[in-house]
């Protein structure tokens, strides 16, 4: 099907040929065929018609090629001034990134990132809190694994242990260090000789143990006083003397002096009496010690009365005699201690029953009891290092407050974040610092480096992600990051004419970039240059390119703007006045304009154009000559 805008008139009448591409851009341009140069440049522009990249409709009018060459500087400078803001960044991460992790940077690994591991994230909801990892290095992670794993198996086996205890003690299992504390010390009153019988562990019955001790005490008080004030004039051996009440008597009431002398009972009971003083002979002044000896004698007797009314309570305790305050004592603080440490199991009988098995006088305790004991107790002494150390300072207390079991737990949940912290640093420092050969960074340097190294990267990967549309926007003088900001638009040796164009395009674009007042374009300029308008910056419009980052779609470049401008230019040229006649601009740009049917044959035609030996080769040569002696109007046909 003919082009009706090729037909020059819009009209297509059945039974003829499709008007010559020249003809209708001649027509469309003015009446007559241009001669000379403005022929040369008319064959040019029958190419253009079937270029790839053809000026906007809207060029194609009075002043739109130098409308469209101005927003086409201002636009390309933004987008230049982005490229080069991008460039800059990614240099500037890359610098960091060296100074923080050293020359070798790009060996460390893409996948290593400085954000926590989740178990790491995870210490922080413990209770108490974990430790934080930052300030380790290296060998203090390392360090702080070992001692941790050790810890943790030594509360794991210990925790066990303590449970085994509870169990033969009658207790539940111990729910913090002061109560595994206390499972230790109950099993230590299993071993002392004076230990108390099972029915003082009973609540109700301790009270009355304490009331009988409190008169056995006072009794013995007692007996210590007469004794000391009666032991310098008489014997021992006299609280036992049955008689001694009555003899006291006869001889306090009895005679005295010659009377008493010549009296024989009154002599046998002085003989009853001397016979038991130190001295072993009766004295005058014994009259006066009698009440002292009698005193003695009844502190005794109610010592032993008491002793016999107690001996079913006290038990052994109790001697046939009198009791030994010092194991009764000893007795009384066994029973006392187990009441004070485990209060609650002796209040329920059938826990109570359990424990005297193991701790009452005359029972002996399982064989294992000593064991748990024993094991229990090293862990709480190396437990109780550790947390009076620096490292658990200040978590002490709630970890003392936990079964050991837990607190193991607490220990070994920081195992794997030590050995990813390890492994993390280890990495980090094996690329090493040529500045520093012992570099040995903490974890919080590490992250540092890693975060350094990652926006390195980020930065590096968006300017490689827009390479392409750079690419199209600086043509050769794009170099990625090797790319010379102050070389865009020099001239290059054997550069075509549509780069040449585009380097005078971009240094003109880069001396306005270089301004301090950008952004130099607004939307009317974008929207002039329309498909050929490149990106200022990614995500201009908000929406994401095809490679996930914004703004990449860059149009078709500044050699094929150079090229679309250039061909705006020659059709001014060439018609000024049909672009100014609504109706011949409307046929040019139907022929010329972007995204128009090109003329199918204008390729073949502009040839042949070149090659047809008519008058209109003559009429050129005429136009040249005109054009050297200065007559007409170059780029113009001569419109009447």
């Amino acid at each position: 099907m003919t082009n009706p805008i090729a037909s020059g008139g819009g009209e297509d009448p059945e039974g003829s040929e499709a008007i010559p591409a020249p003809d209708a851009v001649a027509r469309a341009s003015g009446p007559t065929a241009p001669h000379g140069a403005a022929a040369e440049e008319l064959r040019a522009l029958v190419a253009a018609a079937g270029a790839d990249h053809r000026p906007l409709d809207r060029w194609l009018a009075p002043g739109g090629p130098e409308a469209a060459e101005d927003a086409a500087v201002r636009v390309t400078a933004d987008a230049l001034r982005a490229f080069l803001a991008r460039r800059a960044e990614a240099l500037a991460a890359r610098e960091r990134a060296a100074a923080a992790a050293g020359p070798r940077w790009t060996a460390l690994p893409p996948a290593l990132t400085g954000r926590p591991p989740a178990a790491e994230q995870a210490l922080a909801a413990l209770r108490p809190e974990g430790l934080g990892l930052a300030p380790l290095t290296r060998a203090r992670a390392a360090e702080l694994a070992r001692g941790l794993s050790g810890l943790a198996a030594h509360l794991e086996k210990a925790d066990a242990r303590a449970s085994a205890l509870a169990a033969l003690l009658g207790r539940d299992a111990p729910r913090s260090t002061r109560e595994a504390e206390e499972l230790v010390s109950l099993a230590g009153l299993a071993a002392g000789p004076h230990r108390a019988p099972e029915h003082w562990l009973d609540p109700e019955v301790l009270p009355r143990v304490r009331a009988a001790r409190a008169d056995l005490a006072d009794a013995t008080r007692r007996l210590a006083e007469t004794e000391a004030a009666a032991a310098t004039t008489f014997r021992p051996e006299i609280v036992t003397l049955p008689e001694l009440p009555d003899v006291a008597r006869r001889l306090t009431e009895g005679a005295r002096g010659l009377g008493g002398t010549l009296s024989g009972t009154v002599r046998a009971d002085r003989r009853i009496i001397g016979a038991f003083t130190t001295a072993g002979t009766w004295r005058r002044d014994l009259y006066d010690k009698l009440p002292l000896a009698l005193a003695w004698s009844a502190a005794h007797e109610r010592l032993r009365s008491l002793v016999r009314a107690h001996g079913a309570l006290l038990g052994r305790y109790a001697a046939p005699e009198l009791a030994d305050p010092a194991v009764l004592d000893a007795a009384l603080g066994h029973a006392e201690a187990l009441h004070r440490l485990a209060p609650d199991t002796l209040a329920d009988p059938r826990r109570r029953g359990l424990l005297a098995g193991q701790l009452a006088d005359g029972r002996t305790p399982a064989p294992e009891l000593t064991g748990h004991a024993a094991a229990v107790r090293d862990a709480l002494a190396d437990w109780r290092g550790v947390l009076r150390g620096p490292l658990l300072a200040d978590r002490a207390e709630e970890l003392a407050g936990q079964p050991l079991g837990r607190a193991a737990r607490w220990a070994s949940a920081h195992l794997a974040p030590l050995a990813a912290a390890a492994e993390l640093l280890g990495t980090v420092a094996a690329v090493g610092r040529d500045d520093d050969p012992a570099y040995a960074p903490t974890l919080e340097e590490a992250r540092t480096v890693l975060d350094a190294v990652r926006e390195a990267r980020l930065a590096t990967g968006a300017l490689d992600a827009r390479a392409g549309a750079d690419r199209l926007l600086l043509g050769p003088w794009y170099q990625g990051l090797d790319t010379e900001p102050s070389g865009i638009g020099a001239p290059l040796p054997d550069a075509t004419p549509g780069q040449a164009a585009a380097g005078e395009l971009l240094a003109r674009a880069r001396d306005l970039a270089a301004r301090a007042d950008g952004p130099h374009a607004e939307n009317r300029h974008r929207e002039l240059l329309g498909r050929y308008a490149p990106d200022a910056a990614p995500g201009t419009d908000g929406d994401p390119g095809a490679d996930g980052y914004p703004g990449t779609a860059g149009g078709p470049g500044t050699l094929a703007l150079c090229r679309a401008l250039d061909i705006a230019r020659t059709a001014e040229r060439l018609a000024p006045d049909a672009l100014a006649d609504p109706e011949r601009r409307a046929r040019l740009a139907g022929l010329l304009a972007d995204g128009r049917p090109a003329p199918h044959d204008a390729p073949r035609q502009a040839g042949e154009n070149r090659a047809e030996p008519s008058a209109r080769r003559r009429g050129a040569q005429g136009g040249r000559r005109r054009a050297r002696t200065g007559g007409g109007r170059p780029g113009t046909t001569g419109h009447g």
